[in-house]
């Protein structure tokens, strides 16, 4: 899906409103909670802490965790949820080989089979290791980089099936670049010393991990040195934002001979690829520069780094001695987690994310609300009007620029809820003898299912995410939104809450969703999902000054001593949630055309919508994940994504009074307004 530029709201939402409170003996749930505000501080000093500050303070981290966001609840709840269907399938004693019920229960008991995985240790993936220490050329270390990635094991070379950007009803093959196991470049050649101090421990890590499968020598600095070459010759997330630079179309057989070292093809039929003439690559320079570096590195160091990527990629599904020290650098150092999930719940994470569509069946038939996906309809329908509106006010765009924005907005389609048509697993067998054998056995089906994509049609029905899932996207190459049955639930949205919260809450990342699609490098597809130009120059130009300047702002906010937020890096994100808040509340005014609704809790229904948006970001986080994510996510912080948007939106000025003494204000001249 890279190449569809899915934009993944990775950070979503808990919403409590101001209104609708009803008893516990209606069953309903509580729509807002006033002891969640701090009124000590001013709406118009830090709305963030106003809505949600006494929230922060009794809503710690808990050390199972490296962040506590509305996010992370309501997955939980979730969990609970799923958790309770998957005890109830795993104690069934007959059920038909290859229904969704025997597979969730196999996976899963063998998940649990703990003195089974503890008796195996590493036995079963020994033979990979066989086979890597059996290389003794370069030619066979490529071999391997063809026949280790269809077991989930990393290489330097991505390879992927997806749409073409530019031809969105063709599947195409995809190159990209690969092969780092820190959260991002930076984290190898930065100077920070918080990198510095994660690439000791990591090499620290690496030997440990190492002597687990019979390697004595300390081979940490070696292999920490290849992946920082990678890292130097790897594109910048921010250079990776731009979809154009990213498509360079090639011939396989002339790029192939371009690159000395590099037996392409040889590669990708080892991948089981098999004949096809063009492929996209996504990052040109990389794949010349590792020409060189593949045969710069002795085939000894290769041989280290692969079994390293080995050991790494199954050290979750090992035995305990791996799995704590898995857990101990990657969760605890990087991201400041002090405690591991129990089992069961860690088992539960593994079987939703590889049978995520059977899984998906039994949620929605037991708690998806068919009446909250009419509601999310005429949602979405009132945004897409309000868009409408917007398109046809702006003073900065031409009329004809106009014309093809309003093509896009209505050629705009949506999903809701599920699919229409799940998925088909039927050539996945799923069987009680072993965990691993089923982590093999998901990882090859999903890349088999993957390959049988090429010389296809794109499936424009398809998902890309579980219904189960709490999360929402847009998807560039169908120009669709999607939001899984997972966040249209209680408590973050609900049909009988206030609309002023509901619009807040899913208003808002509807309005996200739909921004993307006119985001800096969404707004660069066109109606039928293509990477084409349809603006004029002059357009063009004035929307870049005006991203500028939202970049700018978000640059100054730094959420830890040293580190600030990367403008151009979340821009796309940035964009969104202010086109998110501005359409939510354009379109929550069409709800209410026929009358405004009274106060709830002393508060009017504009100062709920803002009071909704502001607890949709509630959470707390570990510096460490701060760290992790300033370098690696394309989100802003929560903090700094209900006070981005705010400063330049003229109603939560007037829902708050004119603020002009506060913190937050920004004189009207020099609010930013895009769409």
């Amino acid at each position: 899906m890279k190449n569809s530029y899915i934009i993944i709201l990775l950070s979503i939402l808990y919403v409590v409103s101001c209104s609708n409170k009803v008893t516990q003996s209606t069953n309903q749930p509580v729509a807002f909670d006033i002891h969640y505000m701090d009124t000590t501080t001013s709406p118009c000093d830090n709305f963030y802490t106003y809505a949600i500050g006494n929230w922060r303070l009794n809503n710690p981290v808990p050390e199972t965790e490296s962040r506590w966001m509305a996010f992370n609840i309501l997955n939980e709840e979730n969990r609970k949820k799923l958790m309770k269907l998957v005890d109830e399938v795993s104690q069934k004693k007959s059920l038909e080989l290859g229904s969704d019920e025997q597979m969730i229960r196999d996976f899963y008991n063998s998940g649990m089979d703990v003195a089974s995985i503890e008796k195996r240790g590493v036995s079963e993936i020994q033979d990979i290791i066989n086979s890597i220490d059996a290389a003794s050329t370069v030619q066979d270390i490529q071999t391997l980089f063809g026949k280790l990635a269809p077991l989930g094991i990393n290489t330097p070379l991505g390879f992927y099936i997806s749409a073409d950007s530019k031809n969105s009803i063709a599947n195409v093959v995809y190159a990209s670049q690969s092969g780092l196991n820190l959260p991002d470049r930076d984290f190898y050649i930065q100077d920070n010393p918080k990198f510095i101090d994660i690439r000791s421990a990591y090499v620290s890590h690496i030997n440990r991990m190492m002597n687990f499968i019979g390697e004595d020598q300390q081979m940490g600095e070696q292999i920490l040195d290849v992946e920082t070459s990678l890292a130097t010759i790897s594109w910048s997330r921010l250079e990776q934002r731009d979809p154009n630079r990213r498509y360079n179309k090639k011939n396989l057989v002339d790029w192939d001979n371009s690159l000395p070292t590099l037996d392409m093809q040889s590669i990708l039929n080892n991948r089981g690829f098999g004949s096809f003439d063009t492929i996209i690559v996504s990052q040109p320079s990389f794949f010349e520069s590792f020409d060189g570096l593949l045969v710069n590195k002795s085939v000894d160091v290769w041989k280290a780094y692969l079994k390293w990527n080995t050991i790494h990629s199954f050290a979750s599904y090992l035995n305990e001695e791996i799995v704590n020290e898995h857990f101990s650098f990657y969760s605890s150092k990087l991201r400041g987690t002090q405690t591991m999930k129990p089992r069961n719940e860690r088992v539960f994470s593994v079987v939703d994310g590889s049978l995520s569509q059977p899984l998906g069946k039994l949620f929605v038939q037991s708690y998806f609300d068919e009446e909250s996906k009419q509601y999310m309809v005429n949602m979405i329908e009132n945004l897409r009007s309000a868009y409408r509106d917007r398109i046809e006010e702006l003073a900065w765009m031409s009329d004809e620029t106009k014309m093809k924005a309003l093509k896009k907005l209505n050629a705009f389609t949506y999903k809701v809820g599920y699919p229409d048509e799940w998925e088909d697993y039927s050539k996945l067998t799923i069987k009680s003898d072993s965990y691993i054998q089923n982590i093999l056995r998901v990882r090859k089906f999903g890349y088999n299912r993957m390959l049988a994509k090429l010389d296809k049609p794109v499936d424009k029905k398809e998902w890309h995410m579980s219904p189960q899932m709490v999360n929402a996207y847009y998807s560039s190459s169908n120009n669709e939104i999607v939001f899984p049955a997972g966040i249209l639930q209680p408590p973050f949205f609900h049909k009988t809450f206030d609309h002023a919260i509901n619009y807040g809450g899913i208003g808002a990342v509807i309005g996200h969703e739909f921004s993307h699609g006119f985001d800096d490098q969404g707004s660069k597809f066109d109606w039928d999902g293509n990477l084409n130009s349809w603006w004029t120059e002059e357009d063009r130009a004035k929307f870049d000054q005006l991203a500028q300047k939202l970049g700018e702002q978000y640059d100054s906010y730094s959420p830890v001593e040293g580190m600030n937020v990367n403008g151009k890096m979340t821009m796309g994100e940035n964009i969104a949630d202010l086109g998110g808040v501005t359409l939510a509340y354009n379109a929550l005014q069409l709800e209410f055309k026929n009358g405004k609704p009274a106060d709830i809790d002393g508060f009017t229904w504009q100062q709920r919508f803002f009071l909704g948006w502001a607890n949709v970001w509630k959470g707390n986080i570990k510096e460490e994940e701060m760290v992790n994510r300033l370098k690696s996510d394309v989100h802003s912080p929560a903090e700094y994504r209900v006070l981005g948007p705010l400063v330049n939106f003229e109603p939560y000025y007037e829902a708050f009074g004119t603020c002009e003494s506060g913190h937050m204000y920004k004189p009207d001249t020099s609010r930013i307004a895009i769409w």
